[in-house]
């Protein structure tokens, strides 16, 4: 929540400088991007969390094989039932 809230007041914060001048275009922008980076850096902060929870309880990806024939025969199945 604080993340749209900041996006949020800094696009109109931008958007009434924007409307005054030159200089206040050159304000609005960096504030806009500077809302951005806050937020990809945020999300990025939260993938790591993440990452650090899954090692500490062990929770590992399972890798699924697949073979080609099994690839040909889904595809096959796939074509002859009208797919």
């Amino acid at each position: 929540m604080k993340l749209f809230s900041a996006i949020f007041f800094s696009t109109i914060l931008g958007l009434i400088l924007f409307y005054f001048n030159f200089f206040g275009i050159i304000i609005a922008f960096g504030i806009i991007a500077g809302s951005l980076f806050y937020g990809i850096s945020k999300l990025l902060s939260i993938n790591e969390k993440l990452a650090m929870i899954s090692k500490h309880l062990d929770i590992k990806e399972e890798k699924v094989e697949v073979t080609d024939e099994e690839i040909e025969r889904e595809l096959e199945s796939f074509s002859k039932n009208g797919g």
